[in-house]
């Protein structure tokens, strides 16, 4: 009978859903059981304290305007204002991440007044929203991406891709470890883009063309840097031949322009704060951090001991290689992922800050996992139909990796890979061992963070 019923579900191709739901339901335990969400810190700290303090601000404080950080103790670390030129104060990083975690925010604030606990924005009932947004958002990201794969993979394919998103990349650190972090937030975004943008063009639905609007919007508002995958996607044609390419685009020239207009509503509520908070519509809230656009470290950036992301991630792999597959599987989407991922790399890569400070492996790519899902299912397709040796070798190798990538999490978290000063010998020194070595600080290799900055 339990054989009988398992093979409805995968023959009915409910098998991926219920794994996302069995997925993320593991790591709202592992997230339950580790209790960081009752630390003295939690997840309000370093990034996050100034992406979530636009939600105390203006429901806690009363004032948009952070004048009460003036009469708040010296010592108060949960607000990070910057003055501005007239004045004034305000926040460095966009609202993007706040707007996604306020539903989350709001009932953590319900239940903080019900049950009598401190409703400040930073008692333990806010932090715990903080795992569950988080955690919420990867399910549905996962669950926009599944369909998406379904469309061109087999269902055993969509499986052992979500497990290796789950479990075997960095996500799985920031869903669970620093879940206020923008990444879990933009890859949601992006794999809701994906699916939508891809139905539109195969269907004619207008809730496609104003989601794809409020979607585009907040990608942007999450992530400024990001915005380059709308542009990316101009290169999907979807069914549609070239030569009646602008024919189809000027039939639907109504849609697309509804779409720009949603999406450039929601932005408009960042350029709305820079204007009241500085006085100007456009603001760099970043100071003198910057791009080095012809001093990328893309090499470092991707296999560096440091924190490459290869490295770190090696399961990601697959989907560099899935583009070998990928232009004969989909075509479609070949051009748009693979223009996406080579100018995400470059930029991400170009960054003052390249290692992006305290990170397990290169989180400013969590989000283009949404995307780079369609090469790796390729890859993991074609090694499933290779023959049976084949498959039992791979399976023993993602098996291995993903523990590896869980263990690396744990070794990243207490400290026993450098937060960004990681070497060689100190990476293999403490390759899969709890033990910390006695010459541990001999074995760091510090970087000049100064030299960075100035593009040296």
């Amino acid at each position: 009978m339990t054989s009988n019923l398992l093979n409805t579900i995968f023959e009915t191709g409910k098998a991926s859903k219920y794994l996302v739901y069995i997925l993320v339901i593991a790591l709202l335990t592992h997230g339950i059981i580790r209790e960081k969400f009752r630390s003295t810190t939690g997840y309000i700290v370093w990034d996050v304290i100034s992406y979530y303090a636009y939600l105390p601000a203006i429901f806690i404080y009363k004032d948009l305007s952070l004048k009460f950080v003036d009469d708040l103790p010296k010592d108060e670390g949960t607000i990070w204002p910057i003055p501005t030129a007239n004045g004034g104060y305000t926040l460095k990083y966009p609202i993007g991440t706040a707007i996604m975690i306020l539903p989350f925010f709001l009932m953590a604030h319900i239940f903080s007044n019900l049950a009598g606990i401190e409703a400040s924005g930073y008692s333990w009932p806010y932090h715990f929203f903080i795992l569950i947004a988080a955690l919420f958002y990867l399910l549905a990201g996962l669950l926009y991406l599944r369909r998406v794969l379904l469309r061109y993979f087999s269902e055993l394919t969509v499986m052992i891709c979500i497990v290796i998103l789950a479990a075997g990349t960095n996500i799985f650190y920031y869903a669970t470890e620093e879940p206020g972090m923008s990444h879990i937030y933009s890859f949601f975004l992006f794999s809701a883009f994906l699916f939508h943008y891809t139905r539109f063009y195969h269907g004619d639905r207008w809730m496609d063309t104003l989601l794809i609007g409020l979607i585009s919007g907040l990608i942007v508002l999450v992530r400024p840097s990001n915005g380059i995958l709308m542009l990316c996607f101009l290169l999907y044609r979807g069914n549609v031949k070239m030569k009646d390419w602008y024919e189809y685009l000027w039939r639907r020239r109504f849609r697309l322009l509804v779409m720009f207009t949603i999406g450039l509503g929601i932005i408009f509520l960042q350029l709305s704060y820079w204007k009241f908070s500085t006085g100007h519509w456009l603001h760099y809230s970043y100071g003198e951090e910057r791009f080095y656009f012809f001093k990328p470290h893309i090499i470092e950036g991707l296999f560096s001991y440091r924190k490459g992301w290869l490295l770190y991630t090696p399961l990601m792999t697959l989907a560099i290689f899935g583009f070998l597959f990928l232009k004969k599987k989909v075509h479609e989407l070949f051009y748009p992922i693979l223009v996406f991922t080579v100018l995400n790399i470059y930029i991400v890569f170009s960054w003052w800050c390249w290692w992006y400070g305290g990170s397990f492996s290169a989180r400013a790519l969590i989000e283009s996992y949404a995307l780079l899902s369609v090469p790796m299912a390729a890859t993991v397709e074609r090694l499933w139909n290779s023959g049976k040796l084949v498959r039992v070798v791979s399976s023993v190798i993602f098996i291995f990796l993903i523990y590896v990538n869980m263990f690396q999490s744990r070794q990243y978290r207490i400290s026993l890979l450098h937060y960004e000063s990681t070497s060689k010998e100190l990476y293999w020194s403490v390759f899969l061992s709890n033990e910390r070595p006695a010459n541990y600080e001999d074995l760091l290799d510090p970087i000049d963070s100064e030299k960075a900055f100035r593009g040296e």
